[in-house]
């Protein structure tokens, strides 16, 4: 069965993408230890943030099979000349089944079709399956930069990006 996304527009969708990150984070940042991931969704991804973003021209997406939403994603194209993937999270029992890799080909084809020659996006250095699956998308690595998510909490932010033409 193949993803489809539906754009984030209405609030009961915004409070969905909350919803979504308060059961994906926890596993995602489990590395992090105790309740910082519940913590992480609740400080980056609260639906006041959420909407904020999409104010600010950051387009949301729910990523659906079937009827089940699955996952989201969030696209960014104020970068010049770019595309930036600022979010791309999957629950985890649907992953390793393509719907990652169809996010970046649509992106890609957006980014396109706008004469955009660049896509990034930014993981957690630590999380080895998004390395390894930036890697297998053709994104090579463009610097590390640590950031305080939380107070004592410390991530390393790894920029990836793609290049064409």
């Amino acid at each position: 069965m193949n993803a489809s996304y539906k754009q984030v527009t209405k609030a009961r969708y915004i409070a969905r993408v909350a919803e979504l990150a308060e059961e994906i984070f926890p596993g995602v940042y489990s590395k992090l230890g105790g309740k910082n991931g519940l913590l992480l969704a609740q400080k980056y991804q609260s639906d006041d943030l959420t909407e904020e973003e999409i104010r600010s021209g950051v387009n949301y997406f729910l990523i659906y099979l079937g009827s089940r939403e699955v996952g989201y994603f969030a696209l960014d194209l104020s970068p010049a000349g770019a595309l930036c993937i600022r979010r791309l999270y999957l629950c985890a029992d649907v992953r390793g089944r393509g719907i990652g890799r169809g996010v970046i080909t649509y992106a890609q084809r957006l980014a396109e079709g706008d004469g955009r020659t660049r896509l990034f996006m930014q993981v957690w250095a630590r999380d080895l399956q998004a390395e390894a699956f930036c890697k297998k998308r053709g994104f090579r690595p463009a610097g590390t930069t640590p950031v305080e998510v939380l107070p004592g909490v410390t991530m390393e932010l790894k920029t990836w990006e793609k290049l064409w033409r």
